[in-house]
């Protein structure tokens, strides 16, 4: 099996939508481990680490809804490029996240529990769209 038939761009879109798109509602909705205010800031967490987190979240829930319809009713050319549009622009959300934070000691950037999973999505997204941009 060669790395075309793995990376895709109609299921990565789609896989890395749909899971965007549960744990950023868990996330919103401070379900279980998704405490997102919590696991960046710690217990001690305002109610504005809280609403920042969720608007974090939010943002990310429209990119992942944009990943599904992109991956289930684009196709070809335009669909690679999306992927990696997509895929690029969470690197550099990532990127740009390393770089803000500073010495705050903020759970998401200290922990690659919490980034790694993410970034190898992102990492994914982009691949599948760089191998099929010859796609018609």
């Amino acid at each position: 099996m060669d790395l075309k038939t793995i990376f895709q761009p109609k299921w990565w879109l789609t896989g890395v939508g749909a899971l965007f798109t549960l744990f950023m509602l868990l996330t919103y909705a401070e379900i279980g481990p998704f405490d997102a205010a919590e696991t960046g800031w710690g217990a001690n967490h305002t109610v504005n680490d809280a609403f920042y987190e969720k608007a974090w979240a939010a943002t990310f829930l429209t990119i992942a809804i944009i990943s599904i319809v992109s991956g289930q009713f684009v196709e070809g050319r335009s669909q690679a490029i999306l992927a990696m549009t997509i895929g690029g622009g969470n690197i550099l959300t990532f990127i740009l996240v390393f770089l803000a934070v500073g010495d705050l000691d903020y759970g998401f950037t200290e922990n690659p529990g919490n980034w790694a999973p993410p970034m190898i999505m992102a990492a994914g997204l982009l691949l599948s769209g760089y191998l099929h941009l010859d796609d018609e």
